[in-house]
């Protein structure tokens, strides 16, 4: 068993360091919950890491994989054994849906191999799944960022569910380890550029040239740098285009009026010889406006802008627009 950091007391009464698995703080209790989404039969994998990483801030590993070993019965910390375990046992049945609890509800101990069993997916089918979407991932309609989180959330999956091998002799000499974490970071780049959109392909050219090849995190600043640029090309257009119309829509209206008007100073009344009108519309032959008789007074009229006396005859026509 594990020794702990302990000083006996006289008789059963026993000190539990903070840093010994068998201490519980005071704010623990059975009914905390160790992750927001509770387990409900999928991404098994997924709700397994987020548990281990609130156990580990909690000390309490050492009961998920078994190296907290039970104590004998005539131990002191046979009671403080059995109330850490039952307390990890309560954080994880809170952390998953009552479907998946009931099965795993009499489980004597917290070891993972207890409430693990049955829930964990092939590792064959979850390789398959995890390739395909890291062979077949494309950025569609997403941002860079978007796109970058979506990778990465592939090649874990990917990672968690594949086996590389590595060199563990600590002897070799060729750094095999390294070598390998090159080789992987260069297919994540190559798989990565694979799937950016052709808008993004002179970048994904520039980016392929660089020698030697550059990490993760510089192609992304790369793309990010470039995308940037993209958006303010697009809304420098964008106002250009916007200037453009207004200017050629006063053009077009400036060229209209002018063309009113000289067609306006082409027409001529065969009546009363002045211009900007034709004998249908001359008020000397139909009458003023405010009288219905052919070349009568007008009447007084007072208009917003403009006021009739009535007492003033209207000797040169009045062009109807």
């Amino acid at each position: 068993m594990k020794s702990y950091a302990l000083a006996v007391m006289g008789g059963d009464k026993v000190q539990i360091e903070p840093s010994d698995p068998l201490f519980l703080h005071p704010s623990d209790h059975p009914g905390h919950i160790l992750v927001a989404d509770t387990f409900n039969g999928e991404d098994f994998n997924n709700w397994r890491r987020s548990v281990m990483i609130a156990l580990s801030a909690r000390h309490k590993i050492a009961f998920i994989d078994g190296s907290s070993e039970k104590p004998a019965a005539t131990s002191p910390l046979l009671p403080y054994w059995k109330r850490c375990n039952d307390m990890v046992l309560s954080w994880l049945l809170n952390s998953m849906h009552k479907t998946i609890r009931d099965s795993v509800l009499f489980c004597d101990t917290a070891s993972g191999e207890n409430w693990r069993r049955g829930m964990d997916s092939p590792i064959r089918p979850r390789l398959f799944q995890a390739q395909r979407d890291v062979c077949c991932m494309s950025q569609g309609d997403l941002d860079i960022a978007s796109y970058f989180n979506k990778a990465k959330r592939f090649w874990d999956a990917f990672t968690a569910a594949s086996s590389s091998p590595r060199c563990t002799c600590c002897k070799c000499e060729c750094e095999i380890n390294a070598r390998l974490n090159v080789y992987f970071q260069d297919q994540k780049l190559i798989q990565f550029l694979m799937g950016l959109n052709e808008s993004y392909s002179q970048v994904r050219g520039n980016i392929l040239m660089i020698n030697p090849s550059p990490s993760l995190s510089q192609m992304y600043s790369f793309l990010t740098q470039g995308e940037r640029q993209r958006q303010v090309k697009a809304t420098t257009q964008f106002q250009e285009e916007g200037t453009s119309f207004s200017a050629s829509v006063t053009n077009n209206a400036q060229a209209g009026q002018r063309r009113q008007e000289g067609r306006r100073n082409e027409l001529v009344c065969t009546h009363c010889k002045k211009n900007g009108h034709t004998v249908d519309k001359c008020y000397k032959i139909h009458g003023y406006p405010g009288t219905s008789k052919p070349g009568g007074r007008l009447k007084p009229y007072r208009g917003a802008n403009n006021v009739w006396t009535g007492a003033e005859k209207a000797e040169d026509p009045i062009v109807v627009p």
